[in-house]
């Protein structure tokens, strides 16, 4: 049976394949791996974090995150600390069951050899024939660590409307479906001693104003899980999401930052500063 392959897919097995092989050069001194969806594929430069990894991707749910996470920790002896990229709509995202999206989890699954399930046939045919025909190192994308400053960074027009778009986030935010799998992850960051660092992205003022919630209403289902959590002391939260730093210039569109720009420095120094302090001096 032939399967159609979509540009979504070429796309995403081009600058996954791309991640693949730079984390397998860098695992043996890596101590940071970030994951998450476009907002840290976007928002995170690893240049301000040393020996971090950026493995975040466009609608990256927590499912595969966790499963891209366990893969790390098998590999990457070294490995001190889980970046987890949450946003409004991370609660109730599962990639596969989006209609427009869900040709990303055959790249994801296929290349970094989850051997997860489908209840679709076509995404697994499509991780099968992946996982077999692309083994070798691929380097066709520029970027470092993981992140791609240029490649596949493209912006949501305003005339989308950002009230649409803050809905579509809403509609996600009202489910739990993903949650069990962020427990997952930070079961696992127990077990390996990990520490945690979930980062709430900013995003543009229009977008939070049609957002209508604080960030206790927008986000109380992650915080009673931290809250419920035996990790909960080596948990840390950023919450970017309400921090004024961010100006409206520092964004490419209503949630995404511009990846070389000053919001996105802001934001690396933040964790670095917080992952790697500076020693005190007596």
């Amino acid at each position: 049976m032939s399967i159609p392959v979509s540009e979504l897919l070429k796309l995403s097995i081009t600058l996954l394949a791309t991640k693949r092989s730079m984390l397998a050069s860098t695992k043996q001194d890596l101590e940071t791996i970030v994951v998450g969806s476009s907002h840290g594929d976007y928002g995170f430069d690893p240049i301000f974090l040393k020996n971090s990894f950026n493995l975040c991707c466009r609608s990256q749910d927590l499912k595969h995150s966790f499963f891209l996470y366990k893969h790390v920790c098998e590999t990457a002896p070294t490995l001190k600390n889980l970046v987890i990229f949450y946003s409004l709509f991370s609660s109730g995202s599962l990639l596969e069951k989006s209609p427009s999206e869900q040709d990303i989890c055959p790249a994801l699954n296929g290349l970094f050899d989850l051997r997860l399930h489908y209840k679709n046939n076509n995404l697994n045919h499509l991780s099968l024939n992946i996982r077999e025909q692309i083994k070798g190192p691929v380097t066709d994308v520029e970027g470092y660590r993981g992140f791609f400053p240029k490649a596949g960074k493209g912006f949501i027009a305003d005339d989308y409307g950002v009230q649409l778009r803050a809905n579509e986030h809403l509609k996600l935010n009202a489910s739990q479906a993903a949650l069990p799998f962020l427990s997952k992850m930070l079961a696992r960051a127990g077990k390996h001693n990990h520490k945690v660092y979930i980062v709430i992205p900013p995003v543009r003022e229009d977008f939070k104003n049609a957002v209508g919630m604080t960030f206790d209403q927008a986000f109380k289902e992650l915080l009673k899980l931290i809250e419920q959590s035996k990790m909960k002391e080596r948990i840390q939260v950023f919450n970017f999401y309400d921090d004024d730093a961010f100006k409206a210039a520092h964004f490419g569109d209503f949630d995404h930052l511009h990846p070389l720009g000053e919001g996105t420095a802001h934001l690396g120094r933040s964790l670095a500063l917080a992952i790697n302090p500076p020693s005190s001096t007596t």
